[in-house]
């Protein structure tokens, strides 16, 4: 079997335990990528970033064409990712039939730049990008979402797929498999975690209104992050004994962290839950952690850890309520325990790379063979 994967960034290291996953099975797999993960998140000055934004778009453009435009036999076939969002049409277009395109929906479009504010949902830029969408959406021989409510939005607003998956992100479960959470020790205080970007997908405002509650201060806080959420956020909040504030961690610094952890922060702004869900669900999962989830209950992340009883749901906005799930957290440590305990059995039982490989294979299989393929192979 043959498998080509577009995607712009060569993909963290959840991303690379999932192909090789695919190559263990014997599959022959070809990634075309424009940069790597490393120089994706080094800084950089303003030339720095226009040519990053050349390379992952204009000259990532050319990569997919040059890739597709191969026309290997048929039995190919292609996951692209929506990274840049354009990339399944384009590939699908180019590659005129031949093979297999799967287009894998990791953010949709135009609902993200509308989301982000950069652009306004009835301009002409909106209406391309939707047309690019419902394009990837009929042609493309699979659309694998992330999340069952995603695809149900998806489908409604852009049309139905010819097969419509729903296959997880998942996480590289193996450097926290052999440390099961345990109890915290009397007079601990539990750590709520938050690691990764904090952009305009993510809710910081029900957070800073919390801050100025008593419950705040019953836990310690770590953010690893950047983005323009996380500037307003450090800017709100202010330097506090129990908060610290730092920047992305490197492999083995972000391994130790996940470890130490108790909790993990999960925002997702309100109308951006039609959009994402956020992939360090899993990784929080896998390491044992707890998930505080800010987020409308009508969304993936909270049918995740309602299902498996693995955290708290706060609506965005709810400022009580998230210092009521804050102060459980503080004074609860049985409850947190069983919490965690339950994020690690799903984490791995449900959303290691194991089985996340295991529900694509089954997939290129049907593919291959032309067999029809059900609406949904594993739910969130």
């Amino acid at each position: 079997m043959m498998i080509e994967v577009y995607n712009s960034v060569s993909g963290a290291a959840f991303f690379q335990r999932l192909l090789q996953e695919w190559r263990d099975t014997g599959a022959r797999v070809t990634t075309y990528e424009a940069i790597s993960e490393s120089d994706y998140r080094a800084r950089r000055g303003i030339i720095g970033r226009l040519t990053l934004r050349w390379r992952m778009y204009a000259g990532y453009a050319r990569v997919c064409w040059r890739g597709a435009r191969r026309q290997r036999d048929d039995s190919t076939l292609r996951v692209v990712t929506t990274n840049p969002f354009f990339a399944p049409a384009l590939v699908r277009w180019t590659s005129r039939g031949r093979g297999k395109t799967i287009h894998l929906l990791y953010d949709l479009f135009p609902e993200a730049l509308v989301q982000a504010g950069t652009i306004e949902s009835d301009s002409w830029m909106a209406r391309r990008c939707a047309a690019i969408t419902r394009y990837s959406l009929r042609e493309c021989a699979a659309t694998v979402f992330l999340g069952e409510r995603l695809r149900t939005y998806t489908e409604a607003v852009y049309g139905s797929a010819p097969r419509a998956v729903v296959i997880p992100v998942g996480a590289d479960g193996a450097p926290f498999r052999n440390f099961p959470p345990l109890a915290l020790s009397p007079g601990t205080i539990p750590c709520i975690l938050y690691s990764g970007l904090m952009g305009s997908m993510h809710d910081s405002a029900t957070l800073v209104a919390a801050s100025s509650d008593e419950s705040f201060t019953g836990v310690s806080w770590a953010f690893h992050a950047s983005g323009v959420g996380y500037t307003r956020l450090r800017q709100a909040v202010g330097v506090r004994p129990n908060v610290g504030w730092g920047s992305a961690l490197p492999d083995a610094a972000w391994q130790d962290t996940m470890k130490q952890a108790q909790v993990a922060l999960v925002t997702i702004a309100p109308g951006a839950e039609r959009v994402v869900m956020p992939s360090k669900t899993y990784s929080a999962l896998v390491a044992g952690q707890a998930i505080l989830a800010i987020c409308r209950r009508a969304s993936d992340l909270a049918d995740l850890v309602i299902k498996h009883d693995c955290g708290w749901v706060v609506e965005p906005g709810d400022a009580i309520g998230l210092s009521k799930a804050i102060a459980s957290i503080a004074r609860d440590p049985v409850g947190l325990w069983a919490k965690r305990k339950n994020a690690f059995a799903a984490g791995h039982q449900y959303y290691d790379m194991a089985p996340i490989a295991a529900q694509w294979t089954t997939l290129f299989a049907e593919l291959n063979a032309g067999s029809p393929c059900a609406m949904e192979l594993c739910s969130t």
